[in-house]
């Protein structure tokens, strides 16, 4: 919503014309929709944990708690961190085969949204969990306002143009992160690591992105020879996302990412 109605004035304000800030604000309009495809996974796994810890909670099981909040974050990184190196490293051959026209670029820089929006989610269901949904309602107003502030400086930098969107949609999450995250450390008098969970899926997704590049290269070759053009495209793109998956599993397991209960 902040974007709808800031970002064509900001543009225009730094000195884009009428019809570019307008292409330029469409672009950005198809980079937020990819990002609602993996967001939906993660919403669902926020309502099927609320339950969980509200639970153990009542019944005062600090130990069942912590556990808990841990596996959920542990599954938030398994999905969004996959999904955003992606999208990044996987933008301009996605964006032409969904016939998105340009601005894979937006993608490519702003994929790292997809993880903070998770990681907000399910800290915003932990807080609702723990009964403290004022505090996490506050810190998201204040997040809401820190990027309304941030896209009206940095949209109008004719340098940073439409990025600039992205760069307070980066600053709106990571301030209730910061602040979820303490208030939660506060009222559960419990230990939480925000980061370490992530560590392993970025390791998996590092040979999962390796995997990614030849296999699409390869038949992105072959198929190029044969002046496929878009379907060439596509049927290499579909591969290396298909391989892609697979390296991503096989990554997991050799770094003990995902265990035998998972």
């Amino acid at each position: 919503l902040v974007d709808v109605y800031n970002t064509k004035v900001r543009l225009m304000a730094g000195g884009v014309p009428e019809i570019q800030a307008t292409i330029l604000y469409g672009f950005l309009t198809k980079y937020q929709q990819l990002l609602n495809v993996p967001i939906a996974i993660i919403s669902s796994l926020s309502m099927a944990i609320l339950p969980a810890i509200s639970a153990a909670v009542a019944i005062k099981d600090k130990e069942g708690v912590t556990g808990k909040i841990n596996y959920a974050f542990r599954l938030c990184y398994l999905i969004s961190v996959p999904c955003a190196v992606g999208l990044a490293v996987l933008s301009d051959p996605v964006f032409q085969m969904l016939k998105f026209g340009g601005g894979s670029y937006i993608m490519a820089y702003g994929s790292v949204v997809l993880v903070l929006m998770s990681c907000m989610q399910i800290q915003t269901t932990i807080l609702q969990s723990i009964g403290k949904l004022y505090t996490a309602t506050l810190y998201s107003v204040l997040g809401i306002v820190c990027k309304i502030i941030a896209n009206y400086f940095l949209i109008a930098i004719p340098s940073v143009n439409i990025l600039g969107a992205v760069g307070g949609s980066i600053i709106g999450f990571l301030i209730p992160i910061i602040l979820n995250h303490r208030i939660i450390k506060k009222s559960l008098g419990v230990k939480l690591g925000l980061i370490i969970h992530a560590v392993k899926p970025i390791i998996a997704s590092i040979i999962m992105v390796v995997s990614v590049l030849v296999v699409r290269y390869i038949f992105g070759t072959l198929l190029g020879f044969v002046k496929m053009g878009y379907l060439a495209n596509s049927i290499s793109t579909i591969i290396a996302i298909i391989a892609g998956m697979f390296m991503y599993l096989i990554g997991l397991t050799v770094t003990g990412g995902i265990r035998n209960e998972d």
